[in-house]
């Protein structure tokens, strides 16, 4: 049994996969490698050759207590969900989170391990970053590994015993103890592609007694954002309705931020306990529970819809249109959850722009949910419906389709 896990999610961009996967090998010491170490690669619909070459890596990986294991997805479903996938076959007692535009420079885990060790109330470690935003980046560029290795020796001369707590730490690398898994769970799925799914779960870990602590002997070269830069639409639409969904979910109206303490957030944390119902979002399909929340009619087809409401690459408006003109004479639930989107607004556009095409009949049809679902119940919610609409283009219509299918129910594309 591997005492340490790393996950690497990756998407195209197999030289930079390779690279970190053989940096990451000849960091570790020894003494790491004796307790056994696995290195789970979450391929996330990559159409480049990433498969061929983690095969290639595996097949001459030469250290026995080092297990690479590849897990190829099919489609691209979002950091969130692709780092969930990865910790549903974690089996190490320290778990690391890792972008695959990492090199790593030998010693860097050290000083993370050895802090939450020796630690209790620290949940997460983090490193120092080349690219990062706030306390973590120091904005340096290197063109080699050698270059890299000795200006972490010397940054971690000089910083070691250093620690600071902030409020949250970047997801390109955290290291994280099993048991503040175990509390809080996974990422949140409604963060869709990417962007501010960390921060909502170094919120939760925070909300959950745990620590956040940025490390002064540890360095990792970060290169930054090399699989968003290669995404067709504009990554900054998507930053946007996350931060949106970020403070309608926490009720933040404000954010303000100095030296990386998120002032109002902790504020936030100070006033509000954690509660395991409300705040714990299962990583695994094993891990939700079934269970009928719902007051919905019982009496005839019903079919549930939901989206991406606010993203504007999302196809759910055509999607929505073509559900109904061909489910006439069924019921379409509308699923916004109000504590990730505005209601009315969604509503009103709905009815402004789609349904006025539509006669009274078809009208009545459609049925509109803002009830907020606890995490842990939504395999429940979505069995409770006969079809489930699949929405081109939409993150988080993806995942509810995910479950839908472990449910074995009848997927309307």
């Amino acid at each position: 049994m591997p005492y340490y896990s790393f996950i690497i999610l990756c998407h195209n961009n197999n030289e930079l996969t390779k690279q970190a996967i053989e940096t990451l090998i000849n960091s570790l010491e020894i003494t790491f490698i004796d307790r056994g170490i696995e290195i789970i690669v979450v391929d996330n619909g990559s159409i480049d050759s990433t498969e061929l070459v983690v095969k290639n890596i595996i097949s001459s990986n030469t250290k026995q207590k080092i297990e690479i294991i590849y897990i190829r997805l099919i489609e691209n479903r979002g950091y969130p969900v692709g780092i969930n996938i990865g910790l549903s076959h974690c089996r190490g007692e320290i778990i690391g989170v890792l972008n695959n535009d990492l090199i790593f420079p030998v010693n860097w885990f050290n000083g993370l391990v050895e802090v939450l060790e020796n630690n209790q109330i620290i949940g997460v470690a983090a490193p120092y970053l080349s690219y990062a935003y706030g306390i973590q980046g120091t904005d340096v560029r290197f063109n080699s590994i050698d270059e890299i290795n000795v200006f972490s020796k010397e940054f971690i001369s000089k910083n070691k015993g250093n620690i600071t707590y902030i409020t949250r730490v970047i997801g390109a690398c955290m290291i994280i103890k099993r048991q503040v898994l175990q509390e809080v769970g996974g990422n949140d799925f409604f963060f869709g592609i990417g962007h501010f799914d960390d921060d909502d779960w170094c919120l939760r870990i925070r909300i959950a007694g745990y620590k956040i602590a940025v490390v002064g002997s540890s360095f990792v070269y970060h290169i930054g954002s090399k699989t968003f830069k290669t995404i067709k639409e504009d990554i900054n639409h998507f930053v946007s309705i996350n931060r949106s969904k970020f403070y309608r979910k926490w009720k933040l109206s404000k954010d303000r931020n100095i030296n990386s303490v998120y002032i109002d957030r902790e504020e936030y944390i100070k006033k509000n306990p954690y509660v395991r119902d409300r705040d714990y979002i299962p990583s695994s399909y094993t891990r939700y529970q079934i269970c009928d929340n719902s007051n919905l009619d019982k009496k005839g087809n019903k079919i549930l819809f939901i989206a991406d409401w606010e993203n504007e690459y999302s196809k759910w408006k055509e999607k929505l249109e073509k559900t109904i003109n061909n489910h006439e004479y069924n019921r379409i639930y509308l699923w916004i959850p109000s504590n990730y989107y505005n209601f009315h607004n969604v509503v009103s556009s709905i009815k402004m722009n789609t349904l006025r095409k539509f006669n009274s009949d078809n009208i009545n049809n459609v049925i509109y949910i803002n009830e907020n679902i606890r995490h842990r119940d939504i395999l429940g919610f979505i069995n409770e419906f006969d079809d489930i609409v699949q929405i081109e283009e939409d993150f988080v219509n993806k995942y509810i389709v995910y479950l839908a299918n472990k449910l074995r129910k009848k997927i309307y594309l």
